[in-house]
């Protein structure tokens, strides 16, 4: 029989120590819970597996090793743990734990078949991964939570790969384009885009990549599953994986189709209403608050006299009278105010030539989308040859068409002003009646186209001889009466028909003949001899056939007594 040395066992001995400090070593610093489990019950826990769970070795020491699972996790821990013992699975397993302070912890765990003490048992490895669960859980929730809003968006979002290969949408880009999502799921950009639009978005992503600058809200005409085309309006970005390097597109995509029928709708209304707005007579303009010109068309360029660029930026007091440049800055500021256009506002303007031009103006509020007046706008028209004619009416209404001088209406309408006025300023002033002495002689003498030109001249010398204040009228016939207003004395009317008839000494000229004509002149004075128009009137005729009565050729003022004898005459 051989006998080992006794240097051999103690060096067998030595080696069996160190391996033992070793696997101690690896056991204390392996970064993992170590634990051996025979029968169910826990026989050994490291220290990192007792400071992992916070129970010591003597409270884990025969205890069940279930009975610190999670109770919803023990069943599976069990189906998990027997699987990789029969050598069927050899992966990792996750499972809740309750810690000795009632906490749930995540732990990553993986199992072996071993033998412990001659008896077969589970050594465990064990590793707390709860910040990892919870990272994982928040980054769940933040995935589900952006898919679900995704999901939902009316915008289409889309991810393409670099070659323009749909990788990931939501269900409102599979609406937009009218295909299912197992067709669309690959498809290329080019399957649902035109050739020449097909080179622009080209041209569009490689930007976006070459530059890693978004493209922000482009327009892209796509065709649908059905054939039909429409309009998109799409942002698009470069999508990057965790190295900076690109991998593919994401963006949003709106359709725009509705949006674009509008916009041409309008931009045909625009189309249609400012080719009406050029074509028609009428002015149309356009000016912000200050009023200066923004828009306007030919018309009223062409009526004002200006270009369109010089027009352009012009502000309306440039071509409006100093005196008439309140109302028309009060004339916009009650649109202003209001909000309510005024219509048909007479307005008189210089044209660039220097004219006079009457016009009439309708100002209307220019508004922003939210309501508030941010300009004006207008229309109007030139009235000026209307207004000519109102004038050229007007004239004929209130002169006497022969001699051109104010008629019996205009006469009446002065003298009463002038009443108020006297009356006011406690003044004196006269109406002088006028009757031709023999004009019947020489209409049947010299024939009426003769007597017309001398009445015309009678009224030319009466206009030429008296103030300019005063008021010359043909009654009709070969009857003038004259206002005198404003005389300090009686004696000025006298003095003024003085001055009427010696001008009558000199010789009328009509034609070839040379007339020597008379005249007869009634006075009547105010507030001496009455005080109003009708009375003046009548008074003044009374005295001027009295003076016919008694020798023509001169002139009376009025007086009671002139009133006895001039009525005594007629009867």
């Amino acid at each position: 029989m051989a006998v080992k040395p006794k240097s051999a066992s103690k060096k067998s001995h030595s080696e069996q120590s160190n391996l033992f400090h070793l696997a101690e070593n690896i056991i204390l610093n392996v970064g993992v819970g170590i634990y051996i489990v025979q029968h169910g019950k826990f026989v050994y826990v490291n220290k990192l597996y007792q400071k992992i769970t916070g129970y010591s070795d003597t409270k884990f020491i025969g205890t069940y090793s279930l009975d610190h699972i999670y109770p919803d996790d023990r069943e599976m821990v069990r189906e998990q743990a027997i699987k990789r013992l029969k050598g069927k699975s050899s992966d990792a397993y996750e499972y809740r734990f309750i810690r000795k302070n009632n906490e749930v912890m995540w732990v990553l765990e993986m199992v072996t078949s071993i033998v412990y003490k001659g008896e077969r048992a589970t050594l465990g490895s064990f590793l707390d991964i709860t910040e990892r669960k919870r990272t994982e859980e928040s980054l769940q929730l933040s995935e589900e939570k952006y898919r679900t809003i995704l999901k939902n968006i009316e915008d289409g979002y889309y991810e393409v790969d670099l070659n323009g290969n749909f990788t990931f949408f939501n269900d409102s880009m599979c609406r937009i384009l009218g295909y299912p999502p197992e067709e669309m799921m690959g498809m290329n950009n080019r399957q649902f885009t035109e050739k020449e639009n097909a080179k622009k978005l080209f041209k569009t992503f490689n930007e976006v990549y070459r530059t890693g600058q978004p493209a922000k809200e482009f327009d892209w005409q796509i065709i649908r599953k059905d054939g039909t085309k429409r309009y998109i309006e799409v942002s698009l970005s470069l999508q990057i994986n965790s190295t900076g390097k690109p991998i593919g597109f994401r963006g949003v995509a709106r359709d725009i189709t509705e949006r674009k029928q509008m916009e041409e709708m309008l931009r045909q209304s625009e189309e249609k209403y400012r080719t009406i707005i050029e074509e028609m007579e009428e002015w149309y303009f356009e000016t912000d608050l200050a009023g200066n010109f923004l828009f306007f068309n030919d018309a009223f360029a062409h009526t004002l006299g200006y270009s369109k660029n010089v027009l352009t930026g012009l502000n309306f007091r440039a071509f409006i009278k100093n005196e008439d440049s309140d109302s028309i800055y009060n004339l916009f500021h009650q649109v202003y105010e209001t909000c309510e256009p005024t219509k048909n506002f007479p307005y008189q303007y210089t044209r660039s030539d220097g004219i006079i031009t009457f016009t009439e103006l309708s100002v209307f509020p220019k508004r922003d989308q939210e309501g508030k007046v941010i300009g004006f706008r207008g229309v109007g028209h030139d009235i000026t040859e209307r207004k000519r004619t109102e004038q050229q009416l007007n004239y004929m209404a209130t002169h006497d068409p022969l001699t051109g001088l104010p008629n019996r209406m205009l006469f009446i309408d002065r003298l009463k002003m002038a009443l108020a006025q006297a009356n006011r300023n406690s003044q004196k002033l006269a109406v002088m009646m006028l009757d031709l002495d023999h004009f019947k002689n020489i209409n049947d003498s010299l024939g009426h186209m003769v007597g017309d030109q001398l009445l015309k001249e009678i009224g030319q010398r009466l206009t030429d001889i008296l103030r300019q204040n005063d008021t010359i009228a043909r009654l009709g016939g070969d009857e003038f009466i004259i206002l005198l207003p404003e005389i300090g004395r009686v004696e000025d009317s006298a003095e003024a028909a003085g001055k009427i008839l010696n001008a009558f000494q000199q010789p009328f000229i009509c034609g070839s003949h040379k007339i020597i004509s008379s005249t007869s002149i009634g006075i009547a004075i105010y507030p001496d001899d009455c005080q109003d128009t009708d009375s003046l009137l009548k008074n003044a005729d009374v005295a001027m056939y009295y003076v016919k009565a008694h020798g023509r050729n001169s002139y009376k003022l009025f007086t009671n007594t002139t009133f006895d004898q001039a009525s005594s005459n007629n009867a």
